[in-house]
Parts: structure tokens; C-alpha cells; sequence
């Protein structure tokens, strides 16, 4: 006990973790706003599965080892906080226990068995992290001096305080409480060494020196614990270890109601934005304090580069080096944007307009001189995301990448007019034809010819509207899908018709590559066209066109009930209205597209219809649900040629391949091509047919 030495430790360490705190929190707060701030009960519970419960890394069978090391630590120094603050004040109070946590409650007695046993598995845990790192070696982590020394910090902290209480159970029990220590007593728990086995055994480690001896350990690691966890905490917020700090906010703030942020609709009429080179991100000051938040919080596991399906077939995104990137361009202008934002806080809407333009004039002073594409991200990692959010779904502390990567894309197309030149025949295709394969828009209900379906202009009196999409109306292969579904819909007896020559692409494809003017277009049109025929609910057959037409179009205006034809054909089958011979045979497994799964989180109802249909029942690839291989052809890469590294789907088709299935089936007009395509190049196309499941369907009806 010394007060004086504890005061002095607490004031200098607290202090100094305080202004780095607000340096970090002022720099956040001096980006681009956005709102976090609703939905509380749901933020809470992410925050206690996601982050407490550790449920990406525990519930992901691929890590379960890995992620039940990390888990327990992470757990350790929760329960370890109450044990932090009773050392804390033994430094003034001999003795100290926080409230119902002393040796009269039952409480007490259960708080420090679960602390000793928890010391020593997190002590466990630590040598096995050194262990994997050294020895095993995994490639998507990165071996740095800082990961070790955490780990040697974090050992440090484990073994003093086993160590602290092994020396006090020497003195006690052993040289008969020379210096009064306190312990537990309890007539009705005992000895609080019943209790502690941990301690217990590193007691026997020290009991042959004498209790002068031991009273040193005890005083020693007494004051080694204090410090080595007040340099911990200090040492946090430097590196990628500011994720023990950040890691609990980041969740509870992350997306509600879709994956990630929404791709923001950017005011295009706004002439400012386009004078302050403000339309998507073109700069560092343009990110939001949330994606600043997500540069913090990154772990630096390589998760999500190992789910990558560009950096898992050569391409140039890494995006922990994405991250990486970021934040050292982030903390380089951190001054700046401080200073930059104090400015802006000055600037008043009523006040002096001379004035102003004077402060936007000094704030701008303030920016990155560097362009963030060029100068800081290469234009070959930028434009070689497909947007497959595998990186999202396996991201330990929620980050979200995509939405900067689109953020960028409208950035260099909009302020820039830079983007891959290949992408010019499609996005004049949207312009002129209303489709990325540009044929006459004439031509969009040419596959209905003589399948007897309804136009809307002709009678809007249906249930539901069938969105045939681009690929479903002109792509050949697709038509066959576009058949098979109106083949369906009509044996079920279901009330619809499709808007035909009025139907335009969704402009999915135009905002993923940044193109928010195109999007905007089409959006708008397509929006006036559904609203005139008040249509409520739409069936679709691209996982696309689902998420623009659910997810994007209320952003202007266009609500609607939006159901993707797996999700529609299995309600047929469980409500009686179609029925399945289970005809099919031979060996049938599943791709899941990235825009059903991971945007959508339709995984079962495909499923569900195979099940339903094969006698054989369903072969699950490798990779599968939530952690499916995207077919490459996401974010306008379908309309990009892949000229570095291996064909995204070629390694998915390999996959497929090594299942030596009969059948691979597929519920996405880019995926049916993709896959088709990698089959061809492997010479397998003979032996794996790619079908769609509404054509696996139409063939086996009753």
C-alpha cells in the first residue's frame, strides 16, 4: 500500500491516455457526419452477440481454435476489470474490495474463483497466440514485433497477479501472516484459497523462499501488474490494438437494417458539390466519422483479405493494406483536419458572406493534398472489388468496407471522369437502350412470344409485377430462366405481367461502378413507371435488381414489396400451389450469389426447393451460405475484363468441379454466366450442367 506512488501512477497514466483519447476522438469528430444515434435496442444487442459474445470468431467452424483463443482472452480481461479496480484501490486501502464483492457475500467468493480460473486460461491462451504466430505461421496474419509484445504484456499481466496472490498465500498459510495481509474467511465459504486453485498452484512455484522473500514477490508484482497494465492502456491506442478500445463502440454503431451503410444519393444538382470536389469520396477529410471509427478499430487479422475473392486469385486489393493505407493518410493530416474543422464550426449561415467565403478559403488550405486514387490507393485495387461483402461478413468488428469503395468509385467517375474504359459500351448501352448489353429496347419482350403474358400498359389489374431484368429479357441463356419462372408462376395460377418496353435496368450496375448521374436516371425513371401502374409487389429473378429495387429505390422514392423468385417458388411449394415430383437425379449442389446471401440473407429458400426436388439431396461446396465464393462478376465486373491474376470464376468453378456434382444450381443471372463460362474453360461443361433453380424447377413440376 502506498497512495502516494499509486496517485502518481494513476494521474501520469490516466492523463496521458486522456489526450491521446481526445486527439483520436477530435480527429473523428472533425469528418463528414452521419447517424448512428437510433434503434438503441438493437445497437445494445449486436453489441453484446457481436462483440461480447464474440460470435464472428467462436461461430466461425472454419477458426473455432483461433477464435476461442482470442474469445477467452477477450473475456478475461472483462471479468479481470473488477479485479484491476480492487488492486487499484489496495493502493490506498489495505484490504480494499468493491462493494458486494468482499469475503461476507457469496458474490465475492464466486467472482474470485472465475477471476483465478480465468487467469489461467487467458495465460494459456497467450502462450498458445505466441505459439501460432512463431510455429504455425498462418498466411493471413502479419507477424509484427507489436503483436508479440502485446502478447508478452498480456502475459505479464497474467502471471504477476497469479504470482501477487501465490506470494500472499505464502505468507499466510505458510509463514503465518507476518504482515497482516488480508484474505477471505468466511465460517460459512471458507478460505478464499478453497476457492482459487489457479493461485494456489503458482504458490508452489515460490514456497520454498522465505516470507521475506515472498513479501518482495507480492510487493513486486504488485506494482509490475499496475504498470505493465497503465503502459497497456497507453500502448492501445497506437496501433491495431486500439480495438480493445474501440472495438465495443464500432459494433454497437455499425448498419441496422441492410449490411452496411447505404451507397449515399448524392444531390446532383447542387452546384457547390461539384465546385468543392465533394460528390463521393475524393479525399481523406470525406470520409464520415464512422468509416474513420472503422480504420481505428481494425484488428489487422486478415480476415477479410482471405475471404477476398481478388486477393485470393492475384488481384491487387488487400484490403488490410487498403485499411492500412487509409489510416496512415487518416493520422498523417490529422492536424490539419482538426484545425479544419474548428473553422467550419465558425462559419454561420446568417453571418458575413465575405467572411465565410474567407474560412472555406483557409479550411481548404487545410485538405489532403493528395487525391486519394493515385497519390494513396492505386486504380487497380480500387476498380477490383466486386462488392461480394465477403471481407464484411467475416469481420470480427463489423467494419464496412464497401461502401468507401463506392464512395471512391463515384469520386473518380464523377469528379474525375476516370473509370476502365471497357466500361464505356455498357454504361452507353444504360444511356441509349436502357441496358448494359445496348440492344434496342424494342426488343425487351421478344422472349414472351407466345408464352401469354400480361403487359402492364396493356392490364395493370395483377397481383404482382415480374421483373425480368436485363439479363432475364436480352442475354440468351438468361431467357431460358425468364421462361421457366413465367412457366411456374402460371401453374401456380399467380395474378401478374411484366412492364415489358417500359422496363429499364435498375441501374444496379451504374452506381457500383460510381456512376451515380446514370443510376439517378434510370432510378427515376423506372420509379415513375412503377408508381403510374401502382405497383406494389414485384417478383425478381436477379439477386441485383431484388436489392436495388428493395434496398435502394426508397431512397427515391420508390416502396415496394420486393420477393426474389427462390423465395416466391418455395412459399408455392409449402403453400401446395406447385408440387415437386423429386424427379431430379444425380448429384446437385448449390452457389450462393453474393447479392441473394450476404445482402439478402437468403440462404435456406433455395435450399429448401433443392431438397425438395433431388432424390439425391444436396452436395454443400466448401465454401457455402454466408461465406460463398463470389462468381466475379459483382460491382460492374461482369462489364470489366479480369486481366491480372486468375479468373474469379474459374477458382469457383474449380470448387464446384471438386465436388464432382452432376449439377451445380445457381439463383443469379451473373453467377448462371460466370459459372457457365469457368466450366467451359475447365472442359467441364459437358460433365456439370449450370442451371438456374426456376429452371430445375419448371422441369420437375408435378
Amino acid at each position: 500500500m502506498n497512495p502516494l506512488f499509486m496517485s502518481l501512477l494513476l494521474i501520469v497514466g490516466l492523463a496521458i491516455f486522456s489526450r491521446t483519447m481526445v486527439q483520436k476522438i477530435q480527429l473523428l469528430m472533425a469528418l463528414e457526419p452521419t447517424d448512428r444515434a437510433n434503434h438503441i435496442t438493437d445497437r445494445l444487442k449486436n453489441m453484446v452477440v457481436i462483440a461480447l459474445g464474440q460470435k464472428r470468431l467462436v461461430g466461425r467452424k472454419k477458426e473455432w481454435a483461433s477464435g476461442i483463443m482470442h474469445a477467452f482472452i477477450f473475456w478475461g480481461f472483462c471479468i479481470l476489470l473488477i479485479r484491476s479496480l480492487n488492486l487499484y484501490g489496495e493502493g490506498f486501502v489495505k484490504g480494499f474490495q468493491l462493494p458486494l464483492f468482499g469475503d461476507g457475500s457469496i458474490l465475492g467468493y464466486l467472482y474470485i474463483a472465475l477471476k483465478d480460473i480465468m487467469e489461467g486460461i487467458v495465460l494459456v491462451m497467450a502462450v498458445y497466440a505466441i505459439f501460432r504466430r512463431a510455429v504455425l505461421k498462418p498466411e493471413r496474419l502479419h507477424n509484427t514485433w507489436e503483436a508479440y509484445f502485446v502478447l508478452g504484456m498480456i502475459g505479464v499481466l497474467m502471471l504477476s497477479d497469479l504470482l501477487l496472490d501465490g506470494a500472499r498465500y505464502n505468507l499466510i498459510m505458510l509463514h503465518n501472516n507476518p504482515e497482516h495481509l488480508h484474505f477471505f474467511n468466511n465460517p460459512l465459504y471458507g478460505s478464499e484459497f478453497l476457492w482459487t486453485p489457479v493461485s494456489v498452484g503458482a504458490a508452489s512455484l515460490i514456497s520454498g523462499f522465505s516470507a521475506d522473500a515472498n513479501g518482495l514477490i507480492l510487493t513486486t508484482m504488485f506494482w509490475l501488474h499496475i504498470i505493465t497494465q497503465l503502459t497497456f492502456l497507453n500502448f492501445l491506442p497506437f496501433g491495431k490494438h486500439f480495438h480493445v478500445i474501440t472495438a465495443l463502440p464500432n459494433v454497437f454503431l455499425k448498419s441496422l437494417g441492410y449490411p452496411h451503410e447505404k451507397t449515399k444519393l448524392l444531390d446532383l444538382e447542387d452546384e457547390s458539390v461539384w465546385e468543392d470536389e465533394s460528390l463521393g469520396i475524393n479525399h481523406i477529410h470525406q470520409l464520415n466519422w464512422k468509416q474513420g471509427l472503422d480504420l481505428y478499430t481494425c484488428t489487422e487479422c486478415g480476415r477479410c483479405k482471405e475471404v477476398c475473392p481478388t486477393h485470393t486469385t492475384d488481384k491487387p486489393l488487400n484490403l488490410h493494406d487498403f485499411n492500412d493505407t487509409l489510416k496512415a493518410e487518416l493520422l498523417e493530416n490529422a492536424g490539419n483536419l482538426i484545425k479544419r474543422a474548428k473553422l467550419a464550426a465558425t462559419i454561420k449561415e446568417d453571418g458575413d458572406a465575405e467572411k465565410n467565403e474567407e474560412i472555406k478559403a483557409q479550411m481548404a488550405e487545410l485538405n489532403s493534398k493528395k487525391p486519394l486514387i493515385g497519390d494513396v490507393i492505386t486504380e487497380d485495387t480500387l476498380w477490383a472489388c466486386t462488392t461480394c461483402r465477403a471481407c464484411e461478413q467475416v469481420c470480427p468488428v463489423t467494419i464496412e468496407h464497401v461502401p468507401r469503395i463506392i464512395a471512391m468509385r463515384q469520386g473518380q467517375s464523377l469528379m474525375q471522369g476516370v473509370y476502365p474504359q471497357e466500361l464505356n459500351v455498357a454504361l452507353k448501352g444504360l444511356e441509349r437502350n436502357g441496358n448494359p448489353w445496348g440492344i434496342g429496347y424494342d426488343k425487351r419482350v421478344d422472349w414472351a412470344d407466345g408464352l401469354d403474358v400480361k403487359i402492364m400498359a396493356k392490364d395493370a389489374d395483377v397481383d404482382y409485377l415480374l421483373w425480368v431484368g436485363c439479363a432475364g429479357s436480352f442475354d440468351d441463356r438468361s431467357k431460358k430462366v425468364s421462361k421457366s419462372l413465367v412457366k411456374i408462376l402460371q401453374k401456380a395460377n399467380i395474378s401478374f405481367a411484366i412492364l415489358g418496353k417500359e422496363e429499364k435496368c435498375t441501374g444496379d450496375f451504374a452506381r457500383r461502378v460510381g456512376n451515380e448521374m446514370m443510376y439517378q436516371m434510370m432510378a427515376q425513371e423506372n420509379i415513375e413507371t412503377l408508381n403510374n401502374y401502382k405497383v406494389k409487389k414485384i417478383i425478381a429473378a436477379c439477386p441485383h435488381c431484388l436489392n436495388t429495387l428493395k434496398h435502394e429505390y426508397p431512397q427515391m422514392g420508390g416502396n415496394y414489396e420486393v420477393i426474389h423468385h427462390t423465395d416466391f417458388i418455395d412459399q408455392l411449394i409449402k403453400s401446395g400451389k406447385i408440387t415437386l415430383n423429386k424427379s431430379f437425379q444425380g448429384s446437385l449442389t448449390y452457389h450462393d450469389p453474393c447479392y441473394l446471401g450476404r445482402y439478402n440473407s437468403i440462404y435456406d429458400q433455395p435450399r429448401s426447393i433443392l431438397q425438395a426436388l433431388s432424390k439425391d439431396g444436396l452436395k454443400e461446396l466448401d465454401r457455402h451460405g454466408r461465406e460463398s465464393f463470389c462468381c466475379g462478376a459483382g460491382g460492374g465486373r461482369m462489364w470489366m475484363e479480369e486481366t491480372i491474376g486468375k479468373r474469379i470464376n474459374v477458382e469457383r468453378s474449380e470448387e464446384i468441379a471438386g465436388q464432382k456434382a452432376a449439377t451445380v444450381a445457381v439463383a443469379c443471372p451473373f453467377c448462371l454466366t460466370m459459372i457457365e463460362d469457368g466450366m467451359k474453360e475447365l472442359d467441364k461443361d459437358e460433365d456439370i450442367k449450370t442451371q438456374d433453380i426456376a429452371e430445375l424447377v419448371a422441369n420437375n413440376m408435378a
